[in-house]
């Protein structure tokens, strides 16, 4: 269909079998990753599921990918939103249609959803929003703490790099898709340069948060999120601080599809979508209306790698949040404790290794990492309790509030909350970081002063924990979160003086026994054969420098598609010397391939991220082939200044 300015979208419209009992409400999802092959499995799953129970779903290629026409110039513009509403008008005015339209999506596709709903369009009446975030800069791929991540820098950017050099498939688009690959190659421009070179939260980053006005979503919202996932503080942002109707639900998974989601239990999210979009586009008497305003699943055992792939834990009922009649416990780091009375002029200094971090799971704590933190807590300055003499649940945000002085700008506030078992095993429940220079907000970084005590508030990530009779909570406290977080610019030496303290949200015992049932993962049928899967991690030391490799290859069939071919393989390498942080490197190289009998593609792109104390060198190489023979090859260097990373 034409929008607008009279560019072309690809949809994939899937339809109900019976006509006759139409008009019917329609379900859009809009993303850049190509419904004809990457996703084709995954769409057929979830719209002919809702198809058969009387939705309409639509699948939209937004402008510049897949079967679309256009350039992709970037992430979440204001033309895409726009194309959006375009496609959910063009919808209300079909005579299969009802008029009444719902948006859904996980992670980019919830960001859509929730940044179509900022507009408004009256035709959009409901939307649900899986792992999706308030705040570009602040919960995104891009920054943590203010600081540049390192292996996401690298990770999905590079893929989705990769993603946008795709052809269009002949089968969907004609003739001309050769001509339509190459003008896609030559004018779509490189995202990663505008991100790195913006390191302090501006108006670039501003649009498309609803953080900057969660008033603007009027329609009702289903928001669900997982404890492992890293956008889960953005779906209990969107939790607290939205005014339209809403529900949410937070399961113990990570970045996955909760019907499949890594760890269990699963949640049955085709259910919800049902029930959601069927009360608000169709008026069912289903029960959402009695439905808590939030179902969130307790984890009473630590998440790590579970024996069995699913989490010890309850699905319970709360009536908000944060949660209704949760107890601030402040805790004071004195003297390598943690304890109810203050400290006496304790004062520790951290100079360590920049390699801290890199025994714990990357940024998706629902995929890669080491179970027992003991490693990572050898280097770093350490406060514990005394072992428990009952359960503690923790549910929500903790937060370290430290008075702290560092010997040079540029430092970094770590911080990991752990559970250490009466075994000596070192679990992960939360962590967190700070760049020091955005201790005041990242829209107006400062330098630090130096030899000087400062307040710094860092607020680690959402958690649910209950930890058992017998075991220590531990703070673990560092200048360093590698591979998250890019290192400092320089070593910088962090002295915690007395009066910090950790503040934790604590949920009385008697609050643990009120239980709600959930449907568990049901995925339907898939048309897509999967030939191989397979992914892995490993860290090697040499002398004083670390490196951690993943690498990950996927190959499906699509009969349905021709027997079209799908496959993706990518490496990346993060790498720091503990001794001189400013020397730290980044690297992913992905090689997709997309091709059927008679015809084959493949695309290559190869990225390089290097600093030093005062740039960020970026190395892009992209190639495109046909049928084994470069047709489209371009390298991009460009030395970008570091300001506040």
């Amino acid at each position: 269909m034409p929008v607008a300015d009279g560019t072309e979208l690809g949809l994939t419209v899937y339809m109900p079998d019976a006509p006759g009992d139409g008009p019917f409400p329609a379900i859009v999802e809009s993303l850049p990753y190509r419904k004809d092959d990457d996703c084709f499995g995954r769409d057929w799953q979830t719209f002919t599921y809702l198809a058969a129970r009387g939705f309409t779903g639509v699948r939209i290629d937004i402008r510049g990918t897949g079967a679309s026409d256009g350039v992709c110039r970037g992430e979440y513009l204001p033309i895409e939103q726009q194309d959006n509403v375009d496609v959910i008008r063009w919808l209300a005015q079909q005579d299969w249609c009802s008029g009444r339209i719902g948006m859904w999506g996980i992670s980019w596709g919830g960001f859509s959803a929730l940044q179509t709903a900022m507009l408004a369009p009256p035709e959009l009446q409901a939307i649900v929003a899986m792992h999706a975030t308030h705040d570009r800069f602040a919960c995104d791929v891009h920054y943590v703490g203010g600081a540049l991540h390192c292996h996401e820098q690298v990770d999905w950017p590079v893929g989705m790099l990769a993603t946008n050099a795709l052809p269009p498939d002949p089968d969907i688009v004609g003739a001309g898709w050769m001509d339509q690959w190459l003008e896609r190659l030559e004018q779509t421009p490189q995202w990663l340069p505008d991100w790195i070179a913006r390191q302090e939260r501006d108006a670039f980053w501003e649009h498309g948060s609803p953080c900057e006005d969660y008033t603007a979503i009027r329609c009702p919202t289903l928001l669900i999120g997982g404890w492992l996932d890293p956008y889960v503080d953005g779906i209990l942002a969107l939790a607290e601080h939205l005014e339209a109707e809403r529900r949410v639900i937070v399961g113990p998974w990570g970045h996955f599809r909760p019907a499949t989601g890594e760890p269990g239990p699963t949640l049955d999210h085709f259910a919800e979508l049902e029930r959601w979009f069927g009360r608000w586009l169709r008026d069912d008497s289903n029960g959402v209306d009695d439905d808590p305003f939030m179902r969130v699943f307790v984890r009473t055992a630590p998440p790590g790698a579970p024996a069995d792939g699913s989490v010890t834990g309850v699905w319970r009922a709360e009536t908000s949040w944060p949660v209704a009649g949760a107890a601030e416990v402040v805790l004071h780091l004195a003297d390598g404790g943690l304890g109810t009375a203050p400290g006496g002029g304790d004062m520790r200094t951290w100079d360590g290794s920049a390699i801290v971090g890199s025994a714990a799971p990357f940024w998706d704590l629902g995929g890669w990492g080491a179970l027992d933190q003991s490693g990572d807590d050898d280097a770093s300055l350490v406060y514990e309790t005394e072992p428990l003499d009952e359960p503690l649940e923790i549910l929500g945000s903790v937060v370290l509030e430290a008075v702290v002085s560092v010997d040079a700008r540029g430092g970094r506030l770590a911080a990991r909350l752990c559970e250490v078992a009466p075994d000596g095993v070192s679990h992960l429940v939360t962590r967190g970081l700070l760049n020091l220079s955005h201790r005041f907000g990242s829209a107006h970084p400062s330098p630090e002063p130096v030899d000087e005590p400062f307040p710094a508030r860092l607020e680690l990530r959402n958690t649910s924990a209950v930890l058992g009779v017998g075991s220590r909570l531990r703070l673990s406290v560092a200048g360093s979160d590698f591979p998250i977080a890019w290192p400092s610019p320089r070593r910088v030496a962090i002295t915690i003086h007395d009066g910090s303290v950790l503040r934790l949200p604590v949920v009385p015992n008697e609050r643990r026994r009120v239980e709600t049932p959930v449907r568990q993962g049901s995925p339907a049928p898939s048309p897509v054969t999967e030939a191989a899967h397979h992914q892995s991690w490993r860290r090697d030391s040499s002398g004083s420098r670390v490196t951690i490799r993943r690498q990950v290859h996927n190959r499906e069939t699509q009969p349905e598609r021709g027997d079209l071919v799908y496959s993706w393989d990518q490496s990346v390498t993060t790498s720091v010397d503990s001794a001189e942080p400013a020397e730290a490197s980044a690297r992913s190289d992905v090689r997709i391939g997309l091709g059927r009998p008679g015809w084959q593609t493949e695309v290559a792109a190869d990225v390089s991220l290097t600093s030093d104390e005062k740039s960020f060198h970026l190395d892009i190489d992209l190639r495109a082939a046909h049928d084994g023979n470069d047709v489209w090859t371009r390298t991009w260097r460009e030395t970008l200044e570091r300001t506040w990373s």
